[in-house]
């Protein structure tokens, strides 16, 4: 937004030189990105975020200005009107789309062009002067923010303006004489035959204004800015208008920027001004704000004096009034973006002046977050030093997604919310899970011939819900592939127990003890192969699934390779399993003894199984219990399979005996052959 120092004068009153006027701008949030002199004048290249259109405006600019150097703001000349009769009838017939819209005719005037200091204010803000006409409209939308329009009102068809919506595949030709075809949903401005103009984007040219045209009508409207988005993209047209329709205008300034032009066209080009037309069904009304000192105090970190905020919310244009120990603040119909109570106190503190808040050391948690974005942060940095990449991907995902990764009809993971305008249809509903674009980011890579492949993702993800939206679960996933590269070492192993020594250490970093791994078909996910993959407990709650992905599922994704997935479906869990205090134990005094066993046991029983039913063993001088071999083979049954454990044996106040530790170990080896049929191997 470009913004003239003479012009923001005629407003605000101020004597303070450019270089400080733009230095204030941008300690109030109103960046300054350039400073430039023009015929005797200053203009200020402005960066306006998107949250706020009314400062693409001169007088947006200027009620800024008046609020920061704490002097009186001028409204401006509305302009002195002689009305005579009135323009013609307006028909609005989506009052959802275009929620205002005024006009005016202007019969008589004399198009010529623009003053020379019309033409310099102009031209000095990058605007391409034309005839005085339409110099006017684009000096108004600059001035106030509201884009106007100007038709050849001779040149319509009828006494009526009509605004509805385009019919199918009509076509119409802009003023930059482009023959444009209309999807049925663009906004059009038509008279009683055709349309002429694209609601605040561009005329057409069966209604411009030129030199010979004598009479006006002169148009101000209110259209809602997501039509106005969707037609500009579509259409490929960007124009001052639509810039500002896109983002949110003034409802209630629809008829002052209009009269202020009427009467700027009089003035300058001739011409008699007919009576307003003017159809608002639903007039705006702004909902109070209550907040609190407390609040306000609360959140900026210091204490605002109730006085203070309140003359600072007045002078910005609020309606303010004293309510207890607080405020009821009631936004003006230009600043949109106020809606919540966080909303006013960010505008009382950057007008206090972020300068004037005391920096401080914020207080320092020793203990562990235990909370969801420290969770989150700490997976993220446990994945990478196992070696893992973080990627993002889009939240919407191809449903057929599902199909392929086998997943149940009666899968809540197929109840997914739709969307209704995607941009493509392999992004038309929000994703239930993460692994179909895991999946094809290894098929990305391996296409490219990357074969080493190990990414993670942490990403919201989108569940039925019996509520009004729907459940936003964080996920975790991650895949793997281990490609086949020259080695200096003769051992070799599977991608499987990489990924699982990834999560053991995970839960170290998150402190939490005491998971369990089991192999069990009836909870495998239906994407990993049954005989290859395991589900993760803590507590007797599945907390992650494990495993290689199922052929089928790899083959539908055109993938070749041992691809493995680790998958944790809800962050959320984790965090009741987590330690919320950090111990720590002295260096052991007196020495372990180290035995080992090795048990012959059914192929069903697993090593985790064994290990507990050790450690379940009613005594304090178990250390660990740590498997080391699995035999199957010569000398052992088809049905059963041999395991090694070594077991560590430990006092804290003494030295075990030889004696003491042979007791214990009889007592885990009969324990054993109870509870698993286990034998001792000879």
């Amino acid at each position: 937004m470009k913004a003239s120092y003479n012009w923001l004068k005629e407003f605000v009153d101020f004597s303070l030189p450019p270089l400080e006027i733009a230095h204030a701008l941008t300690m109030a949030g109103l960046e300054v990105e350039g400073v430039v002199e023009a015929d005797g004048d200053t203009v200020f290249d402005i960066n306006v975020t998107p949250n706020r259109p009314d400062c693409l405006s001169i007088i947006g600019i200027a009620r800024e200005i008046s609020a920061i150097l704490k002097v009186p703001f001028r409204s401006g000349p509305a302009g002195a009107l002689e009305q005579k009769g009135r323009g013609p009838e307006v028909t609005v017939r989506d009052t959802r789309l275009c929620r205002r819209y005024a006009s005016r005719t202007i019969t008589g005037v004399k198009p010529a062009p623009s003053p020379d200091w019309l033409v310099r204010r102009l031209e000095s803000h990058g605007i391409r002067t034309s005839i005085n006409v339409v110099d006017i409209t684009n000096y108004v939308l600059l001035e106030t923010g509201q884009p106007l329009h100007a038709f050849d009102l001779d040149k319509l068809a009828g006494t009526k303006i009509e605004v509805r919506t385009a019919g199918p595949s009509e076509k119409f030709r802009t003023l930059d004489n482009e023959d444009r075809i209309l999807n049925p949903d663009m906004l059009m401005i038509c008279d009683a035959e055709r349309p002429v103009a694209l609601a605040g984007i561009i005329g057409g040219m069966n209604s411009e204004v030129s030199l010979s045209t004598m009479n006006v009508l002169l148009e101000s409207a209110n259209f809602f800015p997501s039509s106005v988005r969707r037609t500009a993209k579509a259409l490929g047209v960007s124009t001052e208008s639509s810039y500002r329709f896109e983002r949110g205008v003034d409802i209630n300034n629809v008829t002052v920027a209009l009269d202020r032009a009427a009467s700027m066209i009089a003035e300058i080009a001739g011409g008699c001004v007919s009576g307003l037309t003017d159809v608002y069904p639903s007039p705006f009304t702004a909902g109070d704000i209550r907040i609190s000192f407390n609040q306000i105090n609360s959140l900026i970190g210091i204490e605002i004096p109730g006085p203070l905020a309140e003359r600072i919310l007045t002078d910005l244009g609020f309606g303010v009034k004293r309510e207890g120990e607080g405020l009821v603040v009631n936004p003006p119909s230009f600043r949109q973006d106020i809606q919540a109570e966080v909303d006013i106190i960010e505008e009382i503190a950057r007008l206090y002046g972020y300068g004037n808040i005391p920096a401080s050391l914020p207080s320092i948690q020793l203990q562990p977050t235990c909370n969801e974005p420290g969770i989150i942060e700490a997976i993220r940095k446990s994945l990478v030093r196992s070696g893992f990449t973080e990627v993002i991907n889009y939240s919407f995902f191809y449903p057929d997604s599902l199909d392929r990764l086998n997943i149940a009809l009666n899968d809540r993971r197929r109840d997914m919310i739709l969307i209704s305008n995607p941009l493509r249809k392999e992004e038309s509903a929000m994703r239930t899970t993460l692994i179909p674009a895991l999946l094809s980011n290894v098929c990305l890579n391996f296409n490219r011939g990357e074969k080493n492949v190990r990414f993670f993702e942490i990403s919201r993800v989108f569940l039925p819900s019996s509520e009004k939206l729907p459940e936003e679960v964080v996920q975790v996933a991650a895949v793997y592939n281990k490609g086949e590269t020259a080695s200096l070492w003769e051992t070799t192993h599977d991608g499987f127990y990489d990924v699982k020594g990834a999560l053991e250490n995970l839960f170290i970093d998150l402190k939490i003890k005491d998971h369990s791994i089991e192999q069990s078909p009836e909870f495998t996910e239906p994407y990993l192969h049954p005989g290859k993959s395991c589900t993760v407990r803590i507590s007797d709650e599945k907390i992650a699934s494990l495993g290689a992905v199922h052929p089928s599922v790899l083959e539908s994704f055109d993938i070749r390779g041992n691809v493995i997935i680790l998958e944790i479906p809800d962050v959320a869990k984790l965090k009741k399993y987590i330690s919320a205090k950090t111990s720590f134990s002295p260096l052991p005094k007196f020495p372990r003894v180290e035995r080992d066993i090795a048990l012959v046991v059914s192929k069903g029983v697993t090593i985790e199984r064994v290990r507990r039913a050790i450690l379940s063993v009613d005594s304090n001088i178990i250390e660990s219990v740590v498997p080391f071999d699995i035999y199957i083979g010569k000398s052992i049954p088809d049905d059963k399979k041999s395991i090694a454990f070594s077991i560590l044996f430990r006092s804290a106040d003494r030295t075990l005996t030889d004696q003491e530790v042979d007791a214990l170990q009889a007592v885990i080896i009969e324990k054993l052959k109870k509870e698993l049929d286990a034998e001792l191997r000879g």
